[in-house]
C-alpha cells in the first residue's frame, strides 16, 4: 500500500476553483482504486514548521495505481485547477512497512534497499 500525503494552502480568492477540483477528482481517484483516508484542515502543529492549512491523505493499492492516476488524461484536464489555486504544496508518496519491527530492522541494516525503488513521482 502507498499513501500520498498532501499538505497545502489555498490561495485566498481561489477557494471556488479548488472546490471545483475536489468535485471532479473523486471519480478519477475511484477509477484508480484510490481511497481518501483523511481530508481536512490543520488544527495544530506539534513539531516543526509545517504551517499549511489543509491536509489530505490518499491511499493507493500500489505505486502502479498512483502512476496511472498521475498519467490519467482526465486528471491532466483538471490538474490546473489544483495547481493554480494552491500554494506551499508538499506531496509525498509513502510506502508502508509491514510492521514497526520491519521498519526497525530496515534501519538497523543501514536503510539499505530503498523500499520505494528510488523513484520520485513529482507529477501527482
Amino acid at each position: 500500500m502507498f499513501v500520498v500525503l498532501n499538505v497545502f494552502d489555498i490561495i485566498p480568492g481561489r477557494e471556488a476553483e479548488y472546490a471545483k477540483y475536489l468535485r471532479r477528482v473523486k471519480a478519477i481517484l475511484d477509477r484508480h482504486r484510490a481511497r481518501v483516508l483523511v481530508y481536512g484542515r490543520t488544527r495544530m502543529v506539534y513539531k516543526g514548521n509545517a504551517a499549511q492549512e489543509y491536509c489530505g491523505i490518499i491511499e493507493y493499492p500500489s505505486l502502479r495505481n498512483l502512476r496511472d492516476f498521475s498519467a490519467d488524461p482526465a486528471f491532466a484536464k483538471i490538474r490546473h485547477l489544483r495547481d493554480e489555486s494552491t500554494t506551499n504544496y508538499i506531496l509525498t508518496a509513502v510506502e508502508e512497512f509491514d510492521t514497526m519491527a520491519a521498519a526497525a530492522e530496515f534501519l538497523e541494516n543501514g536503510g539499505d534497499g530503498d523500499i520505494i525503488g528510488k523513484q520520485t513521482q513529482n507529477d501527482t
